[in-house]
């Protein structure tokens, strides 16, 4: 179908999720092509993005509002390396339009903190820090569960194949991104019932209506919810990932010899060693 032809398609639903690729811009490309023939159809919409925690909410309103530039969002709101070239055409978007923008997801710090010492770190938390993460990050669903272990599993090549794969807390810091976008999500429908909202974040917090989509239906079962997933060309297409699918020619190979992509998966685990998870 038509860009047109789907957005007529979302028209009834509550929430629309569009799962992207995060370096690829051909999602970026379709997130920026249907935003206006979204708002065309409804102006009465809010936006919601993975690639802003509650801690910039002040920040990210700011900016919307006029009230600082573009330079103090990327530095104060501690903006994505690639938010000039793929994410600044929404954000402008919603400037233009007034329309609320939510910072949806939790520090990048309070992943941390859970992925090291567990889930029960948190409780531990006061004001402001606590209302930076979701009350719950400990409830998933089975399928979810089912499916993070298989991706660890591909991430684990030197693991024997009998060897099961062990709930650890990596899990539950990626709840705690899930479970606090689905709760952002949530307390903006209850400040505007009205309204529709379209939440931007990786396709595997949204495909097979997992994750994040998955602790948003627990917290309101009765949301019309759309998900919209990509799907590479050159595989087969699953077309159970989503309501609807986008399919994207893949980006190239990012290593061909394997001497350097072991060298930059270790560069990269050195630097996380490096970091501290303390707030």
């Amino acid at each position: 179908m038509s860009l047109e032809e789907l957005a007529t398609q979302l028209k009834s639903a509550n929430v629309i999720f569009i799962g992207e690729y995060h370096t690829h811009s051909a999602s970026h490309r379709l997130q920026a092509e249907l935003l206006p023939l979204i708002y065309q159809q409804n102006n009465n919409l809010q936006l919601s993005f993975e690639q802003f925690s509650r801690d910039k909410q002040i920040t990210l309103t700011q900016y919307i509002n006029n009230e600082i530039g573009e330079q103090t969002l990327i530095k104060q709101a501690d903006a994505w390396d690639n938010y000039q070239s793929d994410y600044r055409p929404l954000v402008e978007f919603a400037r233009e339009n007034k329309l609320h923008a939510i910072a949806a997801n939790t520090p990048l710090s309070v992943v941390r903190c859970v992925a090291r010492k567990g889930p029960d770190y948190i409780q531990g938390f006061k004001t402001p820090q606590r209302n930076w993460v979701a009350t719950d990050i400990t409830s998933s669903s089975a399928a979810y569960q089912d499916k993070f272990m298989a991706a660890m599993s591909h991430h684990r090549p030197n693991a024997a194949k009998s060897e099961p794969v062990k709930l650890s807390n990596s899990f539950y810091a990626q709840l705690a991104r899930d479970n606090t976008m689905a709760e952002s999500i949530f307390n903006a429908i209850k400040r505007n019932p009205n309204s529709q909202i379209i939440h931007f974040n990786g396709a595997f917090h949204s495909n097979y209506h997992l994750g994040t989509v998955d602790a948003l239906k627990r917290l309101s079962p009765d949301l019309k919810i759309a998900v919209i997933s990509p799907q590479f060309v050159d595989k087969k297409i699953d077309w159970a990932a989503g309501d609807f699918i986008y399919t994207i020619k893949p980006l190239p190979e990012r290593y061909v010899q394997k001497e350097n992509m072991n060298n930059a998966i270790k560069a990269m685990v050195e630097k996380r060693k490096a970091t501290s998870c303390e707030l």
